[in-house]
This record gives structure tokens, C-alpha cells and sequence, in this order.
């Protein structure tokens, strides 16, 4: 995801946190200082306010990183591909590049985060029980703990795309009916009236004078109805992508270069005359690598004339490849989970062609513009 830092690497699997997750830590540590703790506990110093807060934040987001591995962990035990956890402004999300292949699977995959929240909350408070409500600072920490993740798993079960208990609505649909698409109708569709519920009462709650609390509820709103906009965008994608493979839209003649040629020959005679940005690298008739802009930059220009383009550019072992055959959604998720812009398409070494995103994004036009994405639909 753009914008994140990694922190690190647990059982096989990135964990990052985005820049935004620094603001609402920061917004939490003061809402829990000056309201929630103030409020329950008077008589604490301002020290203690303030460290309990900043603790209570930090544990609350370890819980919701669990929560996250939770997904992730039983996904790889299905055998689907998980790269990364980040936690960002509204929790957090595992970054799994596959879709789940049956119904069943995805039950188990949605169904684990809300478990794994509400036995945290159990957890904290059986330690609330232990340690007695003193009104103590560790007892207020993990009563706010206990509240907080019973609180995250009852949210995560409400049956809308893209909660938790949406992708279980969605599992069940799928299960009875046999169809995917159908399954993702339905749920994205309870995703969006949740959405414009929250809207609306956020709207409301805004004019009745909690500026604050309305704007909070409405932005959760928002991100619920855009996540469950992007699903159903993306089923329909799925559905129009199916049975249609690379070699259907893929580039047949993309921008090539010999390997031994220098930066300034490529320079002269490719990249401004016909204004690449990149080019394929050609070893005799074989596949050799990538040469881009950002490549070429790192070099000093006195020494372009005596660098040839095999020095410089990205080998083909450190390239994401494609075969002719490959279904497009397959190319898609490895596209969007990797952030790749193109791919090269090739076949015992040999460059057949290239895909990009802009190669999808005219097949997709051109569908949409003769009515074929429509008629298609079931």
C-alpha cells in the first residue's frame, strides 16, 4: 500500500503501518486522555491520563493487528498467498492476492478476525476480574481493551462488503445460490444501505451539534460505501474477464532494445524519438530484462556513451512474468497485489508481448462501449 513503513516480518508475512495510522493514534491517545479516562477515572494525574492513554492505543492496535493476522494465517492454511498486513487509519488489512476458491473457505477466513476480536475482549476482562475493578491504571486499560475488541468484532459482524460479516453474508449467498457473482450482488448491496445509514446518521447526529462524533460516523460511512462500491466493481470485472486470457489483450509488439547498446544510444534513437518511458531488453531473441526512465536516471550522463543497457537494466529474474494463456483475472490480482504497471508475456524465454493496466482499461472500454460487458452479465 502506498504510503506505508515496514516494521518487520511475523511467520513468512510483511507488517507495515500506513502514515495514516500515526494520526489516529495520535486523535485516540487524546480522545482516551481528556474524555473517555478523564471521564471514568477522575483524580488520575495528567502524567497518568495521558500514559494510559498512549498504552491503551498501542494495545488496542496490537488487537487489531491480531485481528488481521487471524485472516491471514488461516488464508495460508488454505493455501492462498498472503504478502503483507498494514495497519492504517480504520484498522487494518491483509493484503491475500488470491480470492477465495470456495464458499467454505471464506466463511473460515471472515468469521476468524471477529472471533479472534471478541476472545480479546474475554481475555481482558477475565484480567479485569483478576486484577479487580480498583479503578487502578492497569485495570482501566483493559477494561477500555475489553470494551473496545467486543465493540471491533461486533462491527466486523455486520453483513456488508467489505466488513468481516459482509464476506460471511457473502459466503453463504455463494453456497446456497452456486454464484459468485449473485453472492456479491447481494452483499455489496446490504454493504451500501449500512453505508448510507451511517451516512445519514452521522449527518445527523453532526446537526444536533456533536460535530465530532457525526463527522467520525459519517467518514466510517464513506469508507464502507467505497469498499463496498470497489467490490462490486470488481465482481463485475471478474465476470467480464472470465474466459478471456492474456493473449486476447495483450500488446503483440512492445517496445524492445538490444542489451548492448549504450544509455545514450537508447536515449537518441528510442526513448525521445518515440517517447518511451520503458523498453523490454532483447539478449540475441531471448528475453533479457527491463530498461526504464528511473533506471537510466541513476547513471551520470558523462557516462552514458560507455554504459550499455545490460549494465543498467532490471534482469529478467527480478521481473514478474506471464504466459500467453493465463486467465486475465489471475494477471489482474498479480498486477494490483504487486503494483506492477506492465508485464512482459513469455514463453521459454522468448518475448511474445507485454500486458499493462492501459491494455485492460481499453479491452474494458471497448467491451462496455459495444454493450458486451451487459449482454455477458448473467
Amino acid at each position: 500500500m502506498p504510503g506505508s513503513l515496514r516494521i518487520g516480518k511475523i511467520a513468512g508475512i510483511d507488517i507495515a503501518f500506513h502514515v495514516s495510522w500515526l494520526i489516529i493514534a495520535v486523535l485516540l491517545s487524546w480522545s482516551l486522555a481528556t474524555g473517555w479516562f478523564a471521564v471514568r477515572y477522575p483524580g488520575w494525574s495528567v502524567t497518568a491520563y495521558w500514559s494510559v492513554s498512549v498504552l491503551a492505543t498501542l494495545l488496542l492496535f496490537l488487537s487489531v493487528f491480531l485481528h488481521e493476522l487471524a485472516h491471514a494465517l488461516v488464508a495460508r492454511a488454505r493455501g492462498l498467498q498472503v504478502k503483507s498486513i498494514t495497519l492504517f487509519i480504520f484498522g487494518g488489512v491483509s493484503n491475500i492476492e488470491q480470492e477465495p476458491p470456495a464458499p467454505g473457505i471464506e466463511f473460515q477466513m471472515a468469521l476468524v478476525g471477529p472471533l479472534t476480536s471478541l476472545g480479546l475482549s474475554g481475555l481482558a476482562w477475565l484480567l479485569v476480574l483478576a486484577i479487580g475493578h480498583n479503578g487502578s491504571p492497569l485495570s482501566a486499560t483493559f477494561e477500555y481493551l475489553a470494551i473496545a475488541n467486543f465493540l471491533l468484532g461486533v462491527f466486523n459482524l455486520i453483513p456488508g462488503f467489505p466488513l468481516d460479516g459482509g464476506r460471511v453474508l457473502h459466503s453463504i449467498i455463494w453456497k446456497i445460490r452456486g454464484n459468485v457473482r449473485s453472492a456479491t450482488r447481494v452483499a455489496t448491496g446490504v454493504g451500501q444501505f449500512i453505508a448510507y445509514f451511517f451516512i445519514f446518521m452521522g449527518l445527523w447526529i453532526f446537526f444536533r451539534g456533536f460535530v465530532l462524533d457525526g463527522l467520525w460516523i459519517g467518514f466510517i460511512g464513506w469508507f464502507l460505501l467505497s469498499g463496498a462500491t470497489a467490490a462490486n466493481a470488481r465482481s463485475m470485472l471478474e465476470g467480464m474477464f472470465k474466459g478471456v486470457h492474456v493473449n486476447d489483450v495483450m500488446n503483440h509488439n512492445p517496445a524492445t532494445v538490444p542489451a548492448n547498446i549504450s544509455l545514450q544510444k537508447l536515449v537518441d534513437d528510442f526513448l525521445l524519438p518515440y517517447g518511451w518511458r520503458s523498453a523490454f531488453v532483447l539478449q540475441g531473441d531471448l528475453l533479457a530484462g527491463l530498461i526504464a526512465l528511473s533506471d537510466i536516471r541513476h547513471v551520470p550522463r558523462e557516462q552514458w556513451a560507455q554504459t550499455p543497457v545490460g549494465f543498467v537494466m532490471v534482469p529478467l529474474t527480478r521481473l514478474h512474468t506471464v504466459n500467453a494463456t493465463q486467465n486475465l483475472n489471475d494477471v489482474l490480482t498479480l498486477m494490483v497485489g504487486r503494483n506492477l504497471n506492465q508485464l512482459p508475456v513469455v514463453s521459454e524465454g522468448h518475448l511474445l508481448g507485454s500486458i499493462s493496466r492501459e491494455n485492460i482499461m481499453r479491452f474494458v472500454e471497448i467491451r462496455r462501449s459495444l454493450g458486451l460487458d451487459q449482454a455477458s452479465a448473467p
